[in-house]
């Protein structure tokens, strides 16, 4: 995102009817999960907002940023909103200061997605890089039809760049144990179309 220049930001600001509010602490908003913003929202303005979870995260965070900013009529309202982060959800979304560069983590972007296992390459405010480990399926049809994934801790597949404005959450597992997560028990039926090739039929 491109942002003004403070003074010409708070002329627009001021145009808007929008008090109460820098351009750092308007970062603040892009920096944390949907489902936090949604939280924060209902919870300042005693509202019961409920957005559908198939509608895109970046358009459910407008739609938030939309109705938030709208109430930014008093001076107060910023500080109330960043009070209340602080004091119940930051530690608990996007919390990244234990994240050691170049070293192996599960990651889980927004609920229902599946697991990242692989090395984290870079992480700042907006985005998380992650260098996802290859892996193989091995598949015994004589055990209903199960199969494994097997990761390849020394290939990688390329790097997945994970914009946090775009994320519902993000939950980080602390560097595991490479010979506990190895592989991991796939059901041969969520093995997606494009992934065919990477099937190994054991005998």
């Amino acid at each position: 995102m491109t942002y003004f220049p403070e003074e010409i930001f708070q002329i627009i600001l001021d145009y808007a009817g929008i008090t109460g509010i820098t351009t750092e602490q308007l970062k603040m908003f892009n920096r944390i999960s949907v489902i936090t913003l949604l939280q924060l929202y209902n919870q300042s303005f005693q509202q019961s907002l409920v957005l559908k979870s198939r509608m895109p995260a970046l358009e459910r965070r407008k739609i938030i940023l939309k109705l938030i900013y709208s109430r930014f009529n008093r001076s107060d309202t910023f500080t109330n909103i960043y009070t209340l982060y602080f004091q119940k959800y930051q530690p608990e979304y996007y919390d990244t200061s234990d994240i050691v560069l170049n070293t192996s983590y599960c990651v889980r972007f927004s609920t229902n997605t599946p697991i990242i296992r692989g090395v984290i390459s870079k992480i700042n405010k907006a985005s998380v890089h992650i260098k996802p480990f290859a892996y193989t399926y091995e598949i015994n049809e004589s055990v209903w039809g199960h199969s494994f994934r097997v990761f390849n801790f020394y290939t990688f597949l390329k790097t997945k760049i994970i914009k946090l404005a775009n994320v519902d959450s993000m939950r980080v597992i602390n560097y595991f144990n490479r010979r506990d997560y190895s592989h991991e028990t796939v059901s041969k039926r969520f093995i997606p179309e494009h992934e065919h090739h990477l099937i190994n039929y054991l005998v």
